[in-house]
């Protein structure tokens, strides 16, 4: 016996990730003083100090590199910038110490590695709200203010990248309009502009500070969600289709997601893409409207004179020790699988010897071996 457990629709997701591989300049442009607090010109916050900890643990590979990119637009190799930082904080002591008052890091930072390392041939003073909206516009879409593909697809190999290192989960969507071109083709490009707009401030009110998201192209986007399990992701993306039912199905437009889970769908973020993508397609197939990932699914067998059995089946290549069952409290056997969406096939695997249908399937067909196995739609 089986069946499809819904992922349920619970609260909203907090914010327990916020600051997981956010960029430097989003938190400084947010009011936190992430480098004068690291160089003691300033006493941190609470909170400040929470972010700048966990900045550190989490972009361990990049985090001073990142430091120097946002005082200087310089880049330099991890390991170099950690050194250069440690002779730049020296260097502003020096300073401050010779005149008598506190020198800023940025300050600091220029003398030296303009004067003294001569790291720096030609430097420009340039306004520090003009930066970042140069920075800013060379990282977003200009119709949407959602993130470019380039920047979404480097961030998202970061983030998977980190995710290994870390062990944490990682979901990554592909998300697209359903409706959208018959309403284009009626109202116009510029009535269609304004509804991308508006479809992006939705979406992107719909997850969390942490969580990526990017014009794809068109009117398809792309979302990624650092330490979003399976069931977290399922919710967002149900987030986000009602919230753009709510609001645009008068217009005949809603929106259709497919997902994808770091490492059970892929490790690489093309890999991902490529499933949550085909997750899409299926979701368009079905009518729209719709998000589709993997499905919590439990199958079920009765326990009487049985030992062990686990389910086997084309979702795990056919291993018998890939998904064992577990004994129910009234002696029934279980075990809880994450399907991907379509149709499979599968078997129990009985104590060792025995390859044996599911009683309770609702279709079976032959598996070429001259028996049966039984299928699973999801």
């Amino acid at each position: 016996m089986m069946a499809n457990v819904p992922s349920p629709m619970a609260m909203d997701l907090d914010e327990r990730s916020i600051t997981y591989l956010t960029d430097l300049s989003d938190l400084e442009e947010k009011g936190h003083r992430i480098v004068d607090a690291l160089a003691g010109d300033v006493a941190p916050t609470e909170k400040t100090r929470r972010l700048l900890e966990k900045l550190r643990e989490e972009k361990k590979d990049v985090f001073f590199a990142e430091v120097l990119t946002y005082l200087t637009s310089e880049k330099y190799p991890e390991a170099q910038a950690r050194v250069l930082w440690d002779e730049i904080l020296e260097h502003k002591y020096m300073m401050s110490e010779r005149l008598g008052r506190n020198v800023g890091i940025r300050v600091a930072a220029m003398d030296y590695l303009l004067n003294v390392r001569k790291l720096m041939l030609t430097p420009r003073v340039v306004n520090p709200a003009d930066f970042r909206h140069t920075v800013k516009m060379a990282r977003t879409d200009a119709l949407t203010g959602l993130y470019n593909r380039r920047t979404f697809m480097d961030q998202a190999a970061r983030i998977l990248e980190a995710a290994v290192r870390l062990k944490a989960p990682v979901t990554l969507m592909m998300a697209d309009l359903d409706g959208f071109k018959p309403f284009n083709d009626t109202h116009g490009h510029q009535a269609g502009d304004l509804i991308l707009q508006e479809i992006s401030r939705l979406v992107r009110g719909s997850v969390r500070g942490a969580d990526l998201v990017g014009r794809y192209g068109g009117d398809e986007m792309s979302l990624l969600l650092p330490k979003a399990s399976r069931s977290e992701a399922m919710q967002v993306a149900e987030k986000i289709r009602q919230t753009i039912q709510e609001n645009c199905q008068p217009l005949g437009i809603t929106i259709s997601l497919g997902l994808a889970q770091f490492p059970v769908d892929g490790v690489t973020r093309d890999d991902l893409i490529a499933v949550a993508d085909e997750n899409l397609y299926k979701a368009k197939q079905r009518g729209g409207n719709r998000s589709i990932g993997r499905v919590d699914t439990v199958f079920r067998f009765p326990g009487a004179g049985i030992q062990q059995a686990a389910v086997v089946g084309d979702f795990n290549n056919w291993s018998v020790r890939a998904h064992p069952m577990s004994r129910m409290v009234d002696g029934s056997l279980e075990a809880l699988i994450p399907l991907p969406p379509g149709r499979h096939g599968y078997k129990f695997f009985i104590n060792d010897r025995d390859w044996v249908p599911d009683p309770s399937a609702w279709a079976s067909e032959p598996d070429g071996f001259g028996g049966q196995r039984s299928v699973i739609v999801v």
